[in-house]
């Protein structure tokens, strides 16, 4: 079943969905599909639920990677198959899809769909966070990277926003823009049991994949199946200094900066004086405090 965002990136999904990608699998023989459509935010959780409980066992998503994010939790939290029992693909038409360039699945959609029929499987490990929204607590999974912060106040902008850029651009726009307006907090990160970090902090993201952003490297070594999270944390730096290693977030190099601090955990818990907000897999959310748990080798994947 394939659950289709036809109002991500700006509304163009539809359009790809029509002219590009409904009709390479119309001409598949071999591939016996159905397809729903969005029409409100989280109606990609619901769809998917429904469509578990009707028997599919392939969800793929069409869209970025906030309706992956919603069918993903859908998977997770349904109690009718066990979760490895149901395989998520995905093919982009968002603004992000970050998560696919870790994962390995081309931006090509003739070479997505074949994907589809090839039926290669990884188990890719789950993250799962709770934190605070309208004064009550909150759970969700997510497979990508969440941001705290710095960078949660970027991608609050954008959502809201509802840029037609590139996310690329978008993200880099609104990064220098918030680099004027975001006070930084004191922050204290409890990693694996242990005080790693009690600083002011600019910016916090939490990894089981690569990229976000559109492409942006906060957590470059980060594997997405060895149980894992990898955890980067910046320091209050001045304006100058992000300008100038901007190129950094690009390839990863941004963490041998000494204001960059790398940890690896299976659990971090995160508190903080002032309010941090949240996003995960460019989704935005509460704010903290935040506990963070990696389920290993949780979500079955169809990969390139």
């Amino acid at each position: 079943m394939f659950i289709v965002n036809p109002k991500a990136c700006g509304g163009r999904s539809l359009k790809i969905w029509e002219k590009k990608i409904y009709p390479l699998l119309t001409k598949s023989n071999d591939l016996k599909f159905d397809y729903v459509f969005t029409e409100k935010p989280f109606d990609g959780f619901r769809l998917a639920m429904k469509g578990i409980e009707k028997g599919y066992r392939k969800l793929v998503s069409v869209g970025g990677d906030g309706t992956l994010n919603e069918i993903v939790n859908a998977i997770l939290i349904q109690n009718f198959v066990e979760p490895t029992e149901i395989a998520v693909g995905s093919i982009g038409t968002g603004r992000g899809n970050d998560w696919r360039k870790t994962i390995g699945i081309p931006e090509d959609y003739n070479e997505a769909v074949n994907i589809l029929k090839n039926e290669k499987y990884i188990l890719q490990d789950v993250g799962k966070v709770r934190y605070i929204q309208n004064k009550k607590e909150k759970e969700r999974f997510f497979i990508n990277i969440a941001g705290m912060g710095f960078d949660a106040e970027v991608t609050y902008k954008a959502n809201r926003k509802k840029e037609r850029l590139a996310t690329s651009l978008s993200y880099s726009i609104n990064l220098v823009k918030t680099l004027f307006s975001y006070e930084p907090t004191i922050v204290n990160i409890i990693a694996d049991g242990h005080i790693v970090y009690n600083n002011k902090a600019l910016t916090l993201n939490i990894g089981i994949c690569r990229y976000s952003g559109g492409g942006m490297m906060f957590t470059p070594n980060a594997i997405y199946n060895d149980g894992l999270f990898d955890l980067t944390v910046v320091d209050d730096i001045s304006i100058l200094k992000i300008l100038a290693n901007l190129r950094g977030l690009y390839n990863g190099s941004f963490i041998k900066n000494p204001s960059v601090k790398t940890f690896r955990a299976k659990t971090i818990d995160v508190y903080s004086q002032e309010k941090l907000y949240l996003e995960v897999d460019g989704e935005s959310l509460g704010h903290s405090p935040f506990h963070f748990e990696i389920l290993p080798q949780t979500l079955k994947v169809i990969v390139g």
